[in-house]
């Protein structure tokens, strides 16, 4: 019987049969007698060739029960502060059976999309005319469909081990379930990062759409 391909095997796959470049590191954290267990970091990143400055990059620690242990997604740098956070996910039916929860948080004034999502984080400096925007809303509502685990968000995991967003502010599509490894998924991601990216990014401050 055939043994099942690692997830790391999975995306080096990927990778080559798309040529794309992968660059993976593991690190083992140390362990003693009193403590046998071996926990890991591993982190990954792909750049998309296609896309300027954008990665899909998963990252995973072991030791770590926060909600950065794991994420997986696509990414791309914005021209804002690395002190801003946004944080959007679907809205569940928690959140629907919650009456105190309606009124709280961020809304965009759009009922139709403020009724489907919920502002875990938001920084409306520099970021309020973009989550304000009608298509921005459109695509949010279409990364939810594609998966209700996602999220979308500004800053919202550390993304330094990837040297094209190191030091930037960066955009997500990510899940902070588990990777992912199904090469259609990753291509859905990418494309899009890349409808994101043309309401969002603007290089150019004076075209800025924000």
């Amino acid at each position: 019987m055939e043994k099942e391909k690692t997830t790391i095997q999975k995306l080096s796959e990927f990778a080559n049969k798309t040529d794309h470049v992968v660059d993976f590191i593991e690190q083992a954290y140390p362990s003693n007698a009193l403590h046998p267990v071996t926990y890991h970091r591993r982190l990954l990143y792909i750049p998309e060739n296609r896309l300027a400055n954008t990665y899909f990059a998963c990252f995973g620690d072991s030791r770590r029960f926060d909600r950065q242990s794991i994420f997986s997604g696509v990414f791309f740098p914005i021209p804002l502060s690395k002190s801003i956070r946004v944080c959007l996910r679907k809205k569940d039916i928690l959140d629907k059976m919650n009456f105190f929860s309606k009124n709280k948080g961020y809304k965009t004034g759009t009922n139709k999309f403020d009724s489907q999502v919920v502002f875990d984080a938001f920084d409306a400096i520099g970021t309020n005319r973009i989550f304000k925007n009608p298509k921005i809303h459109d695509l949010i509502l279409k990364v939810f469909n594609f998966d209700f685990r996602l999220r979308v968000g500004v800053n919202m995991v550390n993304l330094d081990f990837v040297p094209g967003l190191k030091e930037h502010s960066h955009f997500g599509i990510y899940s902070t379930q588990d990777w992912f490894v199904d090469d259609s998924k990753i291509e859905i991601l990418y494309d899009l990062a890349d409808q994101f990216k043309k309401f969002v990014v603007k290089f150019d401050d004076q075209n800025a759409v924000y």
